[in-house]
């Protein structure tokens, strides 16, 4: 081929480059090539959101927007309102079968927005959902939001609708922080009259849900009594995140470095004990994590948790009381502290099963008819010094402070202005 004629073909190409490149100037740095179209900005990723909430939450409040792919040269309307009909939309996609959220549970701000020309976004609108405590508990509704016409463009049809999945859950609730205070039961002391509730046991569980924010050096103490039936976390000798306890007939389980708890995490813990078998259990989030057939002896008949004699100014067991967040020591030495939260703690007057464990792990439904369930504090009170127990049996615990004016000191505070100083409330955590 000739010189000349390769120079005219890489001419012609390059102007026909050229011609394609410049038949459109437009900037698209705000326009898309495509249609106008209106959507959800709460949408464009994802178009569903699941909010769960503690079961005494009364509202929840989801803000959103409507959208315009590009600036347009006129105002654009949008009309809004829950579509209940897009419900079997959602359950034929997904699978499921949940009902709509009944209008008794929502109210919109707005029921049509407007886009001013040359903007890409209308003002907020919100969707208040009120009435929740009124749900069923772990029930999930749909409440699907719905861009239903526009006037001046077309509706981006996925993005569109956004699903709020609302449910109410008993796997949500309230824990009190323990790093700076302890609570003690004052009816778990010798000749009590409503302490005996916890006496005579052939066998016994204690359970609760705890989240450990920092481990101590040796043994953070959750619930019971130090040396007799204690939950607790490390020993000398154990890895300070291993669940652990000493009874009257010595430590369990063994020391394992394959059990250990991870600060910052959620977990149901029980500890179950019965004396006619022997056979002490500790379950995790659940599961059975460890057991021995062979801690006991015959000559022990029964547990009682409510026989110390008081041995200290308020009332309580001493250095061997009932606490949580506190065991053996001085009175007032934290150095078998619990550093971390703690709610849902409850004893029964049996060894649990591990299907009965699982049954209830985040809340008792009706704790006044469950005749084995002896002792039960929720710890969702959030404020004052009071965590009642849920049984009706009286045996309330009190929180216990330990500091005056936020410094550490020798004496115990003796008036209650001291010990509960105005303004300080019990530390609340919620969790999921």
């Amino acid at each position: 081929m000739k010189p000349t004629n390769i120079l005219y073909k890489c001419l012609a190409a390059a102007l026909i480059i050229s011609a394609a490149s410049a038949c459109d100037n437009t900037d698209y740095s705000e326009k898309s090539p495509f249609d106008n179209s209106a959507y959800l900005n709460v949408a464009a990723d994802r178009n569903n959101e699941t909010f769960t909430f503690n079961r005494r939450v009364t509202e929840q409040t989801r803000t959103f927007a409507v959208r315009i792919a590009y600036p347009a040269p006129v105002n654009v309307t949008a009309q809004l309102a829950v579509d209940p009909s897009l419900t079997d939309v959602y359950n034929a996609k997904n699978g499921t079968d949940y009902p709509t959220l009944s209008p008794d549970h929502y109210e919109l701000s707005a029921s049509s927005v407007t886009i001013a020309a040359g903007k890409t976004q209308s003002q907020d609108v919100d969707i208040r959902f009120h009435g929740l405590d009124q749900l069923e508990v772990d029930a999930t509704y749909v409440c699907p939001v719905a861009i239903t016409a526009s006037e001046g463009v077309e509706l981006m049809e996925g993005s569109r609708v956004m699903y709020y999945l609302v449910r109410r859950s008993s796997a949500i609730t309230t824990a009190i922080n323990l790093k700076d205070c302890y609570v003690a039961v004052p009816g778990f002391v010798k000749e009590s009259p409503t302490g005996d509730v916890v006496n005579h046991l052939s066998a016994v569980t204690m359970e609760c849900i705890i989240r450990v924010n920092n481990f101590q050096s040796e043994i953070s103490s959750v619930m019971g009594i130090e040396q007799y039936f204690l939950m607790r976390i490390g020993d000398a000798g154990f890895p300070n995140q291993q669940l652990q306890t000493q009874t009257v007939y010595g430590k369990f389980p063994d020391a394992s470095k394959q059990k250990l708890l991870q600060a910052g995490q959620w977990y149901h813990v029980a500890l179950t004990w019965d004396l006619p078998s022997s056979t002490i259990c500790f379950y995790l989030d659940g599961e059975l994590q460890s057991i021995s057939t062979s801690h006991g002896k015959s000559d022990l008949t029964e547990i009682n948790l409510a026989d110390r004699t008081p041995r200290d100014e308020f009332g309580q067991g001493g250095d061997f009381g009932f606490y949580f967040g506190r065991s053996y020591g001085d009175s007032y030495d934290r150095s078998r502290m619990f550093d971390g939260e703690i709610c849902e703690a409850r004893i029964w007057s049996e060894a649990r099963t591990l299907e009965q464990i699982r049954s209830c792990m985040y809340n008792v439904e009706n704790p006044t008819a469950e005749p084995s369930l002896r002792a039960y504090w929720k710890f969702d009170e959030g404020t004052g010094r009071v965590v009642e127990d849920k049984t009706g049996n009286g045996n309330n615990a009190t929180v216990m402070p330990y500091w005056t004016d936020g410094q550490h000191t020798a004496t115990y505070p003796k008036t209650d202005a001291e010990l509960w100083p105005s303004g300080i409330e019990v530390p609340k955590l919620s969790f999921e």
